[in-house]
This record gives C-alpha cells, structure tokens and sequence, in this order.
C-alpha cells in the first residue's frame, strides 16, 4: 500500500514574502518557469504557498490555486501526484 497524499499547507497569514508577493516577477518569468515542470518545492519556493488546493483520490493529480487580485480570479498549477512535478497550467496576465 502506498503512502498517503499529503497537500501542501496553503496561505497562513505569517507567510514571508516571496518573489509572487513582492511583484518581482513578470507574468513571462513565472510562464518560463512553469514550462519547466518544476517540483512543486520549487514552484512553492518562487510563488509562495498556494490559497487553495483541489486533491481528489481518484485523480493522478492535484492542483494548486494562486488567487491574482488584479484579475479577481485564480491561477492554477496542477501536478502529478506521484512525482508532485507541474503536468499543466493556467497563469493568466494582469
């Protein structure tokens, strides 16, 4: 039996700055970045924690939301369960 899948936390409010927050980024450099299939570690490191996650048992994959308030919608990043690398996304421009 495999182990169990554990999400990462999302957003609490004593998260440090990160390269998302502090607008470092541009919407290229994060398509850049993503088109890599980065660990989710990685994409965590650069984007900070995600404000929702979506898992279900059923599915190989899991997905990672980043609300973006100049658009009032979300992003997302979805990633293989079992290698927790980026499979897909959807990161919109502000």
């Amino acid at each position: 039996m495999s182990d169990p899948f554990i999400p990462p936390t999302t957003k609490q409010p004593t998260d440090r700055p990160n390269s998302l927050s502090e607008k470092l980024l541009t919407e290229y450099d994060i398509w850049e970045f993503l088109k890599e299939n980065p660990k989710e570690s990685e994409v965590i490191e650069m984007l900070g924690a995600p404000d929702s996650v979506w898992v279900s048992d059923e599915q190989p994959y899991y997905v990672l939301y980043y609300f973006r308030p100049a658009l009032q919608d979300y992003n997302s990043i979805e990633f293989n369960k079992k290698f927790r690398k980026v499979t897909g996304y959807e990161w919109d421009e502000q």
